[in-house]
């Protein structure tokens, strides 16, 4: 660790990751449930959640990569790749076990598999926290 405080502690770390990632996460999910599904077109073509959630994932990991030089950089990165993952594990059950139909979106299915990676990134995440923790 250097004289700025970097990289941030385990735990802060972790929460800032998990957090985001299940705040994201649960906000989707309850979007979907009372919003319904609302397509975004930008020039025509349909851009899902996950594509979204790859442009802010990859720039975030790739960040804290290489670490950052800046406070703001260190706390941003982990918020927004807890952000990102969030999108992109919402979304691959729907893309890949239905028809991806907009009543998919809020199949149980979809539901249930989101759920099943959102937990599994969670666990793993966990993990990597009590092992970095030892």
């Amino acid at each position: 660790m250097d004289e700025n405080g970097w990289p941030l502690p385990a735990k802060q770390t972790l929460l800032l990751i998990l957090l985001p990632m299940l705040g994201t996460f649960a906000c989707l999910r309850l979007y979907l449930q009372l919003v319904r599904v609302r397509h975004f077109y930008p020039g025509g073509v349909l851009v899902h959640h996950l594509f979204i959630g790859v442009v802010i994932a990859l720039p975030a990991a790739f960040v804290l990569a290489f670490g950052s030089r800046g406070r703001v950089a260190s706390l941003l990165a982990p918020a927004a790749l807890g952000i990102g993952s969030a999108m992109i594990l919402d979304e691959i059950t729907y893309l890949v076990l239905t028809k991806a139909t907009d009543a998919d979106y809020v199949s149980r299915t979809s539901l249930f598999g989101a759920i099943g990676f959102i937990s599994a990134a969670a666990l793993l995440l966990l993990a990597l926290y009590w092992r970095q923790r030892e």
